[in-house]
């Protein structure tokens, strides 16, 4: 029988607990470890999501102005584009900016117009006779020389408390609207406030300007820039109204302060999300500088208790470190060395979940239209943004190529693409789309081609900006510039652009054109007797009369009031235009129905032909105008010819 020693005994758990004793110190000290390592990818990611969401912050604001400017200069445009910019004018191009909707904190579009001190007096005097009787220019008192606003619309209750007033009367203002006059550039002032503000919801504002300048006038220097200075087209913003709208989803999440300049004092402050918070030290801050037409701004940024991850996700991850922390410890006085490989797998395998987590939250969440292509340019993933932007099922496009999107003809661009792919080179380009429906979508394209370990393509990310809004926008803005508001026609300046071709084609060729000045007779009488409503109704119908008498070929325009041009195309003799002329005068001859009665209107026309009445436009034009006026002196209702002032040809 065989006797055990209590030395013998007691080696077995000794066998066990020194193990299992090591085991729950590596244990301790892997999990405090592990736990360290969640916090800190933790950390590193709301870090990365709050740099990231700061700069889409900043790059919102930067794009906004950007905007406003491209109105304004489209305001400038209409100035360069018209003999004379009515107050209707100015009124419909606004109406059709629909600022409410497409430019949220804008408060309005207006022109400020420049007068010498001797005009003051003849300047009110114009205004009041425009009907309003108790016009003045505000502030009152002596300058060498004064502003005026005398387009502000929409023309609501806030914007009729600017009417009139001084602006660079007042220093600030007067800074900014020195800078566009003299650089020609635009220029955005510093913090005032705005003559719209109340007593009540009163909030900083800026001003956007840009100089307004007589049309040909050469521009090269001060001096030139000076002679030729006919004011401002600005726009105000209320800075609450307009940051807080490109806030979005952040206004909760992050606390910004904007100010005016490097400081960052009270006085310089311009706008704070939330003013009643205390600026204390945040977990994460960021300050960037934005750099707006001139002036600098100061952006601060601190994140709030809102900016937080998931807690559920960081606790269940803790949660799971230390219990793999006691499955390892029960389990190691006999898997002591499985346990540790399994440890680093799932380790290794809940990191990259984790990436993956991330990485498909951020891509399915995106704002902008996110795909992959293999090497043959098919679609191998969309995120969801780009599936609802292009209108197709989730998995439609899985498998097409790339260019099955393209309108028109595609095989030499697609190989284009991919020569400039298979070299590695990246690109942003705007691309033509076709959607699911037949619509097409501009957009902004980012391609970033991507190799295996022996330098092949494997694949290519994709990244597409929907900008069919703003390409929309730009081309209304150039139609009100090129048209006009009231009969749709062309207004003079593209009707001198087509002109200035046709001018170029006749040289080349030997061919003649005609240029007929027209002018409704008494249209004076029908605003007086029955309205100026009724006066935009006639000419209105007397332009689709005319348009009716005319080839396709002819173009006619609106000069201004009631004065209209026409260019015809291949015109072989006076008897020719006088035939169209006739045509046209018939027409007009024609009874118009206006506010319920019938009305007569006649028509002077004034014919010049080219080469015959002059071999450049502005001969052309002044003998065509001349020779209207004699219709008008001899009787009305009728077309007179230029007289000869060059040579035919042959």
């Amino acid at each position: 029988m065989k006797v055990f020693t209590g030395e013998q005994s007691s080696s077995l758990p000794r066998a066990i607990v020194v193990p299992t004793l090591i085991a729950c110190v590596l244990a301790t000290v892997v999990g405090y470890f592990a736990i360290k390592g969640v916090e800190q990818a933790h950390d590193q990611a709301r870090a990365s999501a709050f740099l990231l969401e700061t700069t889409e912050i900043t790059l919102r604001i930067d794009e906004r102005f950007k905007a406003y400017r491209q109105v304004l200069r489209g305001a400038r445009a209409l100035f360069a584009a018209s003999k004379e910019v009515s107050r209707y004018d100015w009124r419909e191009y606004v109406a059709g900016l629909r600022l409410p909707a497409d430019y949220a904190g804008i408060q309005g579009v207006g022109f400020a117009v420049h007068i010498p001190a001797s005009q003051l007096a003849s300047h009110e005097q114009h205004i009041r006779a425009e009907g309003f009787p108790d016009y003045r220019v505000s502030p009152p008192g002596p300058r060498d020389e004064y502003s005026a606003i005398v387009f502000l619309e929409p023309f609501d209750w806030r914007n009729q408390r600017a009417f009139g007033y001084d602006m660079f009367s007042e220093p600030i203002r007067h800074k900014a609207m020195e800078r566009a006059r003299h650089l020609g550039v635009a220029a955005l002032s510093s913090k005032v406030r705005l003559m719209q503000e109340t007593s009540t919801d009163i909030q900083p504002g800026v001003l956007l300007y840009l100089p307004v300048f007589r049309k040909e006038a050469p521009l090269d220097t001060p001096a030139q820039r000076e002679r030729a200075f006919m004011g401002w087209v600005f726009s105000p913003f209320r800075l609450g109204d307009l940051i807080t709208d490109t806030l979005g989803e952040s206004e909760s999440r992050i606390h910004i302060r904007i100010f005016d300049g490097h400081g960052e004092t009270p006085d310089n402050l311009l706008f704070d999300n939330h003013p009643d918070r205390a600026v204390v030290a945040s977990e994460l801050t960021r300050r960037t500088l934005l750099e707006l037409d001139n002036r600098t701004w100061t952006l601060v940024f601190d994140s709030t208790a809102g900016f937080t991850l998931d807690r559920e996700t960081v606790l269940l991850e803790q949660g799971a470190v230390v219990l793999i922390g006691a499955l390892f410890v029960l389990l190691t006085a006999s898997f002591f060395a499985a346990h540790k490989r399994a440890i680093a797998l799932d380790r290794a395998g809940a990191s990259l979940r984790a990436s993956e987590t991330r990485y498909s939250t951020l891509v399915n969440l995106s704002q902008d239209g996110i795909a992959s292509l293999d090497a043959e340019l098919r679609f191998t993933f969309l995120n969801p943004r780009l599936a609802a932007m292009l209108g197709y099922p989730d998995t439609a496009l899985i498998g097409k190529r790339l260019d099955s999107l393209w309108p028109g003809e595609r095989p030499s661009r697609s190989r284009t693409l991919s020569r400039r792919l298979q070299a590695g080179e990246t690109a942003t380009y705007e691309q033509e789309l076709v959607k699911a429906d037949g619509e097409p979508l501009t957009a902004i394209v980012t391609d970033a081609p991507h190799f295996d370990a022996q330098g092949r393509l494997q694949g290519v990310i994709l990244t597409i900006t929907d900008i069919s809004e703003r390409k929309a926008s730009e081309q209304r803005i150039h139609y009100l510039a090129t048209h006009d508001a009231l009969t749709g026609l062309a207004n003079r300046a593209k009707f001198l652009d087509q002109m200035n071709t046709s001018l170029l084609i006749a040289r080349r060729h030997h061919t003649r054109f005609a240029l007929l000045f027209l002018d409704l007779d008494r249209f004076k009488e029908i605003n007086d007797t029955l309205g100026h409503a009724a006066g935009d109704q006639l000419l209105i119908a007397a332009a689709a009369r005319m348009r009716q008498a005319l080839r396709a070929s002819d173009l006619l325009a609106r000069q201004g009031g009631d004065e209209f041009m026409i260019l015809l195309h291949d015109i072989h003799s006076m008897e020719e235009a006088r035939g169209v002329a006739e045509k046209i005068r018939l027409a007009t001859n024609q009874p118009f129905m206006l506010e319920g009665t019938e009305r007569l209107v006649s028509v002077s026309i004034g014919i010049a032909l080219y080469p015959e009445h002059g071999e450049d436009i502005e001969t052309l034009t002044r003998n065509a105008d001349a020779a209207m006026y004699r219709t008008k002196t001899t009787g009305r209702n009728g077309a007179s010819a230029a007289p000869d002032t060059a040579s035919p040809h042959d």
